[in-house]
């Protein structure tokens, strides 16, 4: 909920309880979690090729869910470019050309996701490519680990979970007395919502930090605290939603650690 100024002659508001942690990224990702990656998608290369196979059973079937379904939206996005593209000329030879690539869809799958094709090759010859999964594990922690971080602690705080404390580190600090601010019947729903945005954002903004783009970074953040504000005002119970009440789940820049901060706090008349 968005803090107002207090006006003369209303009561002062007092902070019942606050979390604040920082999303700092690992150094490295931990071979653990790149080789489960490893293996699993490997373990799932034949589910893979069965299901496309199934799916896509016939000429027919590549014809009616791949090649007129993509020309249909390609047509349907070229329409709104300029008038210098001859898009007559570029639609019709994309449906042309993918009307006719059945068999050599077949053949690529085929040889793609046989045992040693090129599907297994390109996992393990990509799976250090797996290290960008740090910027998501320094937001919500990752099984492997057995880490929880402050993205998805932050939220499950707000539902009344006390299991997040039990993962804090050096990063982590809880004041006030802990209680749950969401109707459980709603906040069960909005609570993937808010981990799922301010996720996005964390990654988002550290990408446009390293890259010196500091108001950009800055905005993201407020922006993704716009729409995070919205859930948190949907969720809350009847109690949280009465006059002095004041429940916030914010993201900002921390300059100290050089990484995003996650402040919850939920503010009670006194």
């Amino acid at each position: 909920m968005k803090k107002t100024e207090k006006k003369r002659g209303e009561k002062e508001m007092a902070e019942y309880w606050k979390y604040e942690g920082i999303c700092q990224l690992p150094t490295s990702l931990s071979d653990v979690i790149k080789n489960e990656w490893e293996q699993t998608l490997k373990s799932e290369r034949q589910r893979i090729l069965d299901a496309l196979t199934t799916k896509i059973a016939s000429s027919a079937d590549f014809q009616n869910k791949i090649a007129d379904a993509s020309s249909d939206r390609y047509e349907a996005f070229l329409a709104s470019v300029g008038s210098g593209w001859d898009k007559d000329l570029i639609t019709i030879k994309q449906r042309v050309k993918l009307a006719r690539a059945y068999d050599n869809w077949l053949n690529g799958i085929t040889n793609a996701f046989a045992e040693g094709g090129t599907f297994e090759t390109n996992v393990t010859n990509k799976k250090d490519k797996l290290d960008a999964l740090r910027y998501v594990i320094g937001a919500v922690g990752h099984k492997a680990l057995a880490t929880w971080e402050p993205v998805v602690i932050g939220a499950l705080l707000l539902t009344g979970d006390t299991r997040p404390t039990r993962y804090f580190d050096a990063n982590d600090t809880l004041s006030g007395t802990h209680e749950g601010v969401f109707d459980p019947a709603i906040g069960r729903f909005v609570v993937p919502s808010i981990i799922a945005k301010a996720t996005q954002a964390v990654v988002i903004a550290k990408y446009a930090d390293e890259g010196g783009l500091t108001t950009i970074r800055d905005s993201i953040l407020s922006n993704a605290n716009t729409v995070i504000d919205n859930l948190v005002n949907v969720a809350l119970d009847e109690t949280h939603k009465g006059s002095g009440y004041d429940v916030t789940y914010v993201l900002s820049w921390d300059t100290v650690s050089g990484h995003v901060k996650v402040t919850v706090t939920d503010i009670h008349p006194s």
